[in-house]
């Protein structure tokens, strides 16, 4: 599963990334901020919007654990979208083979501590 996530990742390839979460998958640290999401279509869409406005990166490496993935990306953010850094480790939580939640994490040892708990 994570040579298929860095490849949808790297291949800008949303419907591949649709495909790997779940119907309910969530991303984000915070389920009441405004840029939470709280399911695949709005994953998808939020990938689209960052895409469509001028934002690309790569995922460099991938980790896997017994709960998941910890993918270390590379980001260049457009003027008008501004994220965590040009590197951290986006985590990709996997439960029945599919993405239930994405968080992101500034350092290698928390990402791993979550994908190995």
């Amino acid at each position: 599963m994570a040579d298929r996530l860095r490849s949808a990742f790297n291949g800008r390839d949303l419907n591949a990334l649709g495909a790997l979460l779940a119907p309910d998958a969530t991303w984000g640290d915070d389920p009441d901020s405004p840029g939470y999401c709280h399911d695949r279509n709005h994953i998808v869409a939020t990938y689209r919007r960052l895409l469509d406005g001028g934002v690309s990166g790569s995922m460099l490496d991938t980790t896997t654990g017994p709960n998941g993935i910890a993918g270390l990306v590379e980001v260049q953010w457009s003027e008008d979208e501004s994220g965590r850094g040009p590197r951290f480790y986006q985590v990709f939580l996997v439960t029945d083979g599919l993405i239930v939640h994405i968080e992101g994490h500034d350092d290698k040892d928390t990402a791993l501590a979550v994908i190995s708990a």
